[in-house]
């Protein structure tokens, strides 16, 4: 068998693949329960979703907005999520939390999708920084 008789993956396949990256990438990111807002910084981010740790009391399956700040060409852009909290792990006096993305604004979803790829791919070739 030649790679010739390897069928190409299909978009569906391509799509799973990619739909569960994550990377250890910090961004600042604002959190909205309510009326209650704070900033924190993301300790993992994948496509599906954002981990960060915080102070602020939350809980599993509270429903927030986050504003993810990342970072192009020396510019910062703002990418909006509804989003719900999946997990809460206490860390002795911190609180490590997981969200899922539910619907971003239009666009932001391709964007962001465009976005961690890019930064996976440097991070592959050693470079850290985006």
């Amino acid at each position: 068998m030649t790679s010739k008789d390897i069928p190409e993956p299909s978009e569906a396949v391509l799509a799973k693949k990619t739909r569960h990256l994550r990377a250890p990438i910090e961004i600042r990111i604002e959190i909205t329960l309510g009326r209650q807002s704070f900033t924190a910084t993301s300790r993992n981010l994948a496509l599906g979703g954002v981990s960060f740790e915080t102070l602020e009391s939350l809980n599993e399956g509270d429903k927030v907005n986050i504003l993810l700040y990342i970072p192009v060409n020396k510019e910062l852009e703002l990418l909006k999520a509804s989003s719900t909290i999946k997990w809460v792990k206490d860390m002795n006096g911190s609180l490590m939390v997981g969200a899922g993305f539910d619907a971003f604004a239009p666009g932001d979803e391709k964007r962001h999708r465009e976005w961690m790829l890019e930064c996976v791919r440097a991070q592959k070739m050693g470079n850290f920084y985006i």
